[in-house]
C-alpha cells in the first residue's frame, strides 16, 4: 500500500506543481502582456491508466485447484477493469447488483481487480482490460492445464465447489484521491460459493449502517456523499460466508478545491 500511495502522492505533488507554474506564468504575461499577444494556455493533467502489477504471463492449473489472477491499476480518473477469456467477457454480471454510477474527473486511484478461475482449458488467455475516460491498457495471461479424462475433470470439479473456502474480495481501490464536497464510491466486489455478506467500516472502524451520508448500496459498494476532510483514512470492506472472511482496506485523501 506505501509504494501506491507514495506514487498517487507523487502524482498529486505533480499536479499542484504544474498548477502552482501555471499561475506564474499566467502573471508574468500579466504584467507583460503586449497588445495581440495571446496568453499560452495553461497544462492541465490528462486521463491516464496503467496497469502496475499484471499476472504473470503463464500459470499452471492443477486438478482440484482453483487460480486467483490479480491485476492492480493506476488512473486518473478512477479506472475500472473487466476480465477477458479468449476474447469473451469472463464474468457475466448481474443488473441489479452491477449499478453504474458516475466516475468524477477528479478522482485519482490505485484499483485492485482478482478473477477467481476454478475451471480452464489449456492454453485459455485471460486478459486484464483497464479503462480509463478513453484510456485503455492491457495485460494477459495463458493457462497450463494438466488434462485428465472428462470423468475425472467432472468429479475434481464437483469437489471443488464442496470445498470449504471463504469469500474473496475481487475488486476495491487501494487508494483514492478526489475533490471534496463531491460523492465518491468505493467498490467492493465478493467471489463466494455460499452465501455471503459485506460490511464497511469507517475511517474510526466504526461499522456504517443507518447513515445517510454513507451508504452501502446491493453491490457491496460503499457511497460516500459530499467527501469532507474529516472522511481522509482508510475504510474497510468486510466480507464474511460461513467458512470465513476477507477484508480490504481503501485509504480515502480528500483534496481541497482551489
Amino acid at each position: 500500500m506505501l509504494n501506491s500511495l507514495s506514487l498517487l502522492v507523487a502524482i498529486l505533488v505533480s499536479v499542484q506543481c504544474t498548477v502552482a507554474a501555471s499561475a506564474l506564468d499566467r502573471n508574468v504575461l500579466d504584467n507583460n502582456l503586449q497588445p495581440n499577444v495571446v496568453p499560452t494556455p495553461r497544462r492541465r493533467l490528462g486521463n491516464v491508466v496503467r496497469i502496475k502489477e499484471a499476472p504473470p504471463p503463464t500459470v499452471k492449473l492443477e486438478p482440484g485447484q482453483r487460480l486467483v489472477l490479480t491485476c492492480e491499476v493506476m488512473g486518473r480518473p478512477l479506472p475500472s477493469v473487466q476480465w477477458m477469456k479468449n476474447g469473451e467477457p469472463a464474468v457475466d454480471y448481474e443488473d441489479d447488483t452491477n449499478e453504474i454510477l458516475p466516475v468524477h474527473p477528479s478522482s485519482i486511484a490505485f484499483l485492485i481487480s482478482k478473477l477467481v478461475v476454478t475451471a480452464a482449458s489449456n492454453g485459455d488467455v485471460f486478459t486484464c482490460v483497464a479503462t480509463s475516460r478513453g484510456k485503455q491498457d492491457t495485460a494477459s495471461t495463458t493457462v497450463l492445464t494438466v488434462e485428465g479424462n472428462n470423468e475425472e475433470n467432472f468429479v475434481t470439479l464437483q469437489k471443488l465447489f464442496r470445498l470449504p473456502s471463504k469469500p474473496i474480495i475481487t475488486t476495491y481501490l487501494e487508494n483514492i484521491f478526489q475533490n471534496m464536497g463531491t460523492d465518491v464510491v468505493l467498490p467492493c466486489r465478493v467471489h463466494s460459493f455460499t452465501a455471503s455478506q459485506i460490511f464497511w467500516q469507517d475511517n474510526e472502524e466504526n461499522f456504517i449502517y443507518g447513515n445517510s451520508r454513507l451508504q452501502v448500496l446491493p453491490s457491496g459498494d460503499l457511497l460516500v456523499r459530499n467527501l469532507r476532510w474529516s472522511d481522509m483514512g482508510n475504510f474497510s470492506c468486510v466480507a464474511k460466508n460461513m467458512y470465513g472472511r476477507d477484508v480490504a482496506d481503501t485509504f480515502v485523501y480528500p483534496l481541497k478545491v482551489e
